[in-house]
């Protein structure tokens, strides 16, 4: 079974365990994968639609796992009991999106060993929610997939110290630590971003979101002379 570049590298974050929960499963691809590799014993699939779950059962039937992954329809973490999955698997969505999935259900997703997220957009609100609220950020990846970035962040309970520098919410500590071989590209991308934006400011008239810019750039800039 062969996965997109992006959920390639999902997969390869989830370590060897009993159960993986995939939140918002869409096709059910990672709990097939994770299953069949041996990855994990079972899995739990669920989608607040059922167009999706439907598509993810006909998935799991076709390699003949129905009785090792089980389908739930629901939103987010409450489809799942306390504990029952060591691993819980969230992407696809936004940065603001699991955020609240994941304080709905503060315990749940802090009673895993590991979460594993993927934000299709505003990583850096991601990030700074886990860092508020008691998860300790362990590795992240950075992968470009259909000329698109995505961020991959596997976390835990546990502690992260506030970052000093707004820009590594941004792009994310342990890729900066790491100095992964992707980031130049990412950073390069966004400051051009910025600059055009930066641009069409006015200072008099939008000066705070003025400033937020050029601090991000700055930030930036700071991070692309570390690499």
């Amino acid at each position: 079974m062969k996965l997109s570049n992006r959920l390639d590298n999902i997969a390869r974050f989830i370590p060897n365990c009993k159960c993986i929960a995939d939140i918002g499963t869409d096709h059910g691809l990672i709990p097939i994968y994770a299953v069949l590799n041996g990855i994990c014993d079972k899995a739990i699939a669920s989608d607040i639609k059922k167009g999706p779950l439907q598509a993810a059962k006909k998935n799991i039937e076709y390699y003949g796992l129905l009785d090792k992954i089980e389908l739930r329809l629901g939103s987010g973490l409450e489809v799942l009991k306390l504990g029952e999955a060591n691993v819980i698997v969230i992407a696809g969505m936004g940065g603001y999106t699991i955020s609240n999935l994941l304080e709905a259900e503060e315990k749940i997703a802090k009673e895993a060993e590991f979460l594993i997220l993927q934000p299709t957009q505003h990583p850096e609100a991601l990030r700074r929610y886990l860092v508020n609220f008691g998860f300790k950020i362990l590795d992240e990846e950075l992968v470009k997939d259909d000329n698109k970035y995505y961020h991959i962040i596997k976390t835990s309970k546990g502690e992260e110290p506030p970052y000093k520098n707004e820009a590594i919410y941004y792009l994310g500590l342990r890729l900066i630590e790491k100095k992964h071989y992707l980031l130049r590209e990412y950073l390069t991308f966004n400051l051009k971003k910025l600059y055009n934006v930066s641009e069409k400011l006015d200072p008099n008239t939008q000066m705070d979101r003025y400033k937020e810019v050029h601090e991000l750039i700055k930030g930036f800039e700071d991070v692309m002379k570390c690499l």
